[in-house]
């Protein structure tokens, strides 16, 4: 193959490389390289299952190409891939790569714009897509063809070059196991109906391209009071109102928060209104708060200070940032609300998808994953419908909800989606570490959490959601303060709050302090706190409760029952963190 030639297919192979779907499946991405690679090198012939598995998918020297079909089930998944590609982001690229039934050795066609190939159909060849080889095409070019041909090769090398390394580097990772696809069989738990199907395959989940009708996440405004006689007065209402709305304004994915100016009327569009009022008292001023719905005037939730407030107070940020924390997290007054009263979409579907999290029922799981995956049909850049549907992605792996295939590809399409559409946005950092978590990337997982705890430090999901990986992976001394802030500030939490709390306090021997967080574990079928309340059950001798526990969760996961260790670490459980809970609860001989 002489050197034109080659890179054009290398372009070709770099286009495909840096468009969306393959940039989220790495695996892919690495299978396609290296047998682009060989074949572009001369090397076709080397191309079978045994030396693809081995150099490429890093198994033993001793695999077995009939036991084991991993090559030949992702070259299915490849040639899928490919024909989406080619049908979306690369419909017009000039050179198309594809991967013949029942063979591993690429071939290359060159494409004619759609213009050309009107005026100059090209004739069947009854190969379906993929065509004659590259080098025989080159050469019936026009001249003009063959200039631009020459230009596109000296314009490629580097992008191909760039391409190639990030291929390989995933293959590295993916090998080494810092990028880890854990096939294990999924447990499906009550099954809903068959219906439309919900399978979100590369392209349902790809990132967006044209955006559709805007959609908006919940308006809150927050009124000041118009104090023109009593400049102080204002002064204080206004440090208040900066820093919580500075708080406020970072829940980003759940909000919207407009500010009118003082005396004003809160700006139409608004869902909910928050209206600070104060008044001058001796040594300093009393502050009101209420919260009000538009859409039917209630008013949801009032407060007021206990005590006169003072412009110099050391505390008025952490006051000031403790109430919006209280009004916007993902568990607090407004979502409470939302709970109670409904909401119209978009945010109902967010607010669904961040319910499942406290129920853990399959059936909400699959209407709240729906709701999100016609959001994004509809809008592909509402960022916080990706962000809700990663996490959701990943209770199909990690639980078996609803599940679909590639769960872990699919969390990570949408995460990356989420973090491209909003790049200063916590939430869509928080879903990335999920997935990077579940898929074994740990330090990078962290690093995502820090940067969105950095981004929204007032948010407690974020909190309790880092501070329960470090719990998984035995750094409790880490993990437990966060938890226990998170549950300081959020009074609607889901019992997993209350669970890694206890496994942290249990982890480093806080015994008094791991069984009072299993006070608040409740009931229920949140494995969560089934879990937790065996543990606790063995830390008050309650035998009969502990039985009672454990035979729920086998009966909602039967994998816990043969393979209690596997079940543990496909959530998240570090080793160590597995066997410990497993001997605590007297379960190790399953």
């Amino acid at each position: 193959m002489d050197g034109e030639t080659a890179a054009d297919i290398r372009a070709g192979l770099a286009r495909i490389l840096a468009s969306d779907a393959f940039r989220a499946a790495p695996q892919l991405s690495a299978f396609l390289a290296f047998i682009v690679e060989r074949a572009v090198a001369g090397r076709g012939a080397e191309l079978k299952g045994y030396t693809i598995a081995v150099e490429a998918f890093g198994r033993s020297a001793d695999f077995d190409p009939q036991s084991d079909p991993i090559v030949r089930v992702e070259a299915g998944r490849l040639r899928r891939a490919l024909a989406q590609y080619y049908a979306g982001e690369g419909i017009a690229d000039p050179v198309r790569i594809t991967i013949p039934v029942g063979a591993y050795v690429p071939a290359f066609e060159r494409v004619e714009p759609p213009v050309a190939r009107q005026a100059n159909p090209l004739p069947p060849n009854g190969e379906g897509a993929a065509g004659p080889l590259l080098q025989p095409m080159l050469l019936s070019l026009p001249a003009e063809d063959e200039r631009l041909d020459r230009r596109r090769a000296r314009r490629w090398p580097v992008v191909a070059g760039l391409a190639l390394c990030a291929a390989l580097l995933a293959l590295v990772g993916w090998h080494g196991g810092m990028i880890e696809r854990q096939p294990g069989a999924a447990v499906v738990i009550n099954q809903p109906p068959a219906g439309p199907s919900l399978a979100a395959s590369s392209s349902s989940v790809a990132s967006p391209s044209v955006r559709g009708t805007q959609m908006e996440t919940l308006v809150l405004a927050v009124t000041l009071p118009d104090l023109p006689e009593n400049p102080a007065l204002a002064a204080n209402a206004r440090r208040f109102a900066t820093f919580m709305v500075d708080a406020l304004s970072r829940f980003d994915d759940l909000l919207t928060v407009k500010v009118p100016s003082p005396g004003q009327a809160a700006p139409g569009g608004a869902d909910y209104v928050f209206e600070l009022m104060a008044q001058a008292v001796p040594g300093g001023t009393e502050g009101f708060g209420r919260l009000r719905s538009v859409r039917d005037g209630r008013i949801v939730w009032s407060v007021s200070s206990g005590r006169p407030i003072n412009i110099d107070q050391s505390d008025l940020p952490d006051i000031a940032r403790r109430l919006a924390t209280r009004l916007a997290e993902p568990f607090g007054i407004i979502h409470a609300d939302i709970r109670q009263f409904g909401a119209a979409e978009p945010i109902r579907c967010v607010y669904e998808a961040i319910d499942v999290r406290r129920t853990m029922v399959p059936e909400s799981h699959f209407a709240a994953r729906r709701c999100l995956e016609d959001l994004v049909a509809r809008d592909r850049a509402y960022y916080p419908a990706w962000a809700q549907l990663a996490l959701l992605y990943t209770f199909e792996y990690g639980f078996g909800f609803n599940a679909q295939p590639e769960p872990l590809e699919r969390a990570l399409t949408a995460a990356l989606t989420a973090v491209r559409l909003a790049p200063s946005s916590a939430r869509a950092q928080l879903a990335l570490m999920s997935v990077l978590f579940k898929r074994g990337a740990i330090d990078e997982a962290l690093k995502a959490g820090l940067v969105a705890m950095a981004r929204n430090p007032y948010d407690p999901d974020i909190m309790a959601t880092m501070g329960a990986r470090y719990i998984q992976l035995n750094r409790p001394a880490e993990g437990l303060p966060l938890l226990e802030k998170a549950i300081a500030l959020s009074a609607g939490r889901p019992p997993s709050y209350d669970f890694f709390a206890l496994l942290g306090a249990h982890l480093l021997g806080a015994r008094q302090v791991s069984r009072a967080h299993g006070e608040f574990l409740g009931g229920g079928a949140n494995p969560f706190a089934l879990l937790g309340r065996a543990l606790r059950a063995v830390q008050t001798g309650n035998e009969e409760e502990r039985v009672q526990a454990i035979a729920a969760l086998c009966e909602l996961f039967p994998m816990f029952h043969s393979q209690p260790r596997l079940w543990l670490t496909r959530r998240g459980f570090g080793a160590e963190v597995a066997d410990r809970i497993v001997k605590d609860i007297g379960v190790a001989g399953h």
